[in-house]
């Protein structure tokens, strides 16, 4: 394991140098005389990068996933606020973006992080969650604090995801749950797609689209949006066919599980022109 020296540290804030204090400098433009080209402005950017990395800890790290992973790895470390691990696989290469967390964590939580990246596994992701719940002084705290909101004008969530997590799923689901916020959208510009519901394995965190809070949108039809986006929350992606799963088989046959699933699959197609307008 690497030690804690090897952890990448924020720069800039609070550091010293023989008892004076770092001050941070805009960049400043320069000139320099080329023989013959008269003068070349150049303009210098701040010195000091926002984070350290320890490239001997991100080697280790990219070597565990390459050991892991039928393919070539890129590997890079970020002190991302707000998406913690982030992977995908294109053209056959693994590309996953790490928080400097992660380069001195424990043998165990490095397994687990592992087996998430590359294989998708849900007890892994619980390992990894609550690693990086106890790590939390190392991410900015205004950054991770999540407003939550179920009830909405028309729809409460929070009751559909109780009798949901109480009948398919034995109480089990500790995902969090919210509303998701009204974007900006010109009026001139419709949609062309829309995303009804989300599951952030990171965060652990449910957002369900808010133009399904309307009167005309049934119960039924956002419990269904709620159960899939939980389903995510139970069954991790798998991978086939060199590529990752989002919907594995066992997946599929549980959606199907859901009471009203051919009753929102058909509300669904013949309300879809209205859900992209609103």
């Amino acid at each position: 394991m690497v030690g804690r020296s090897a952890l990448p540290l924020l720069a800039g804030r609070g550091a010293s140098r023989r008892g004076k204090p770092l001050v941070k400098r805009a960049p400043a433009p320069a000139a320099f005389r080329v023989p013959g080209r008269g003068h070349l402005s150049l303009l210098f950017p701040q010195a000091t990068p926002r984070i350290f990395v320890h490239e001997g800890a991100r080697q280790a790290l990219e070597r565990r996933l390459m050991t892991a992973f039928a393919g070539p790895v890129v590997l890079s470390i970020t002190d991302n606020q707000h998406s913690i691990i982030s992977h995908s696989v294109e053209g056959g290469v693994l590309r996953a973006r790490i928080h400097h967390m992660f380069l001195d964590a424990p043998h165990d939580v490095l397994d687990a992080l592992v087996q998430y990246t590359v294989h998708g596994d849900r007890s892994a992701s619980v390992r990894v969650g609550h690693y990086i719940e106890a790590s939390g002084g190392r991410l900015d705290r205004r950054a991770r604090r999540l407003s939550l909101v179920t009830k909405g004008a028309r729809h409460d969530l929070l009751p559909i995801f109780d009798e949901l997590n109480e009948r398919y799923f034995g109480g089990s689901v500790h995902a969090l749950l919210t509303w998701g916020k009204n974007g900006t959208r010109p009026r001139s510009r419709p949609r062309q797609t829309i995303k009804l519901g989300s599951y952030s394995a990171t965060e652990r965190l449910i957002r369900v689209h808010p133009t399904l809070d309307r009167d005309w949108v049934p119960r039924y039809f956002v419990a269904f949006i709620v159960y899939h986006e939980m389903l995510h929350h139970a069954i991790p992606a798998s991978r086939g066919g060199g590529r990752r799963l989002l919907h594995p088989p066992e997946f599929l046959a549980r959606e199907r599980e859901f009471k009203h699933f051919e009753r929102a699959a058909g509300w669904e197609k013949r309300h879809i022109a209205r859900l992209l307008r609103s």
